[in-house]
């Protein structure tokens, strides 16, 4: 894990400068990630069938040094964000970071690092700083907004990051748990 994470900085500097195409392969296990995400019902255990193998490939394009502008970073990041492990979420923080720092301009590898910080805080059962994250209660039937820790980071930096005021993401899951509960 620390020789990716070294490597990833690594390729970071020395591509900060060129120009290069962005890959169509990432792109395109990207399309696949969604594609999986969208079926109308989703088939879990195919769908982390090919989240390993895309992840997986996504280190053998890293290894062959071919992840090289923002966009190929935050599309090795999304892979990552839908990992199964700790480990795969802070390999996703890592690749959006990069990606928000060779592309300040873009706020998707700001929504996507803030996205997986909070995912890689539910993987160590901690509350999350930006309010990206929800979870399923069996019992209840209802998703819930996974607890948050108000005060980690400011509203400031969720808009930077184009994720509403914590009051906002609060008052939207009160109104829809008050909607679930009258149908």
């Amino acid at each position: 894990m620390k020789t990716i994470v070294t490597a990833l900085f690594v390729f970071s500097s020395v591509v900060a400068n060129a120009q290069v195409l962005s890959n169509e392969e990432l792109r395109k296990l990207v399309r696949a990630d969604r594609l999986d995400r969208e079926a109308e019902s989703m088939d879990w255990p195919a769908t982390d069938f090919n989240d390993k193998a895309r992840a997986s490939r996504v280190i053998e394009i890293l290894k062959d040094g071919k992840i090289e502008t923002a966009e190929d970073f935050y599309n090795a990041g999304v892979i990552f964000q839908h990992g199964s492990s700790p480990d795969d979420i802070k390999l996703a923080f890592s690749f959006a970071t990069i990606s928000a720092r060779l592309a300040p301009e873009h706020p998707a590898p700001k929504w996507l690092a803030a996205a997986a910080w909070d995912r890689y805080m539910m993987w160590k059962k901690l509350p999350q700083w930006y309010g990206t994250q929800s979870q399923y209660i069996k019992e209840t039937g209802k998703t819930v907004l996974y607890p948050i820790l108000p005060d980690a980071v400011s509203d400031t930096e969720r808009s930077e990051a184009k994720i509403p005021p914590l009051s906002k993401i609060i008052l939207e899951f009160e109104a829809k748990n008050k909607e679930d509960r009258h149908h």
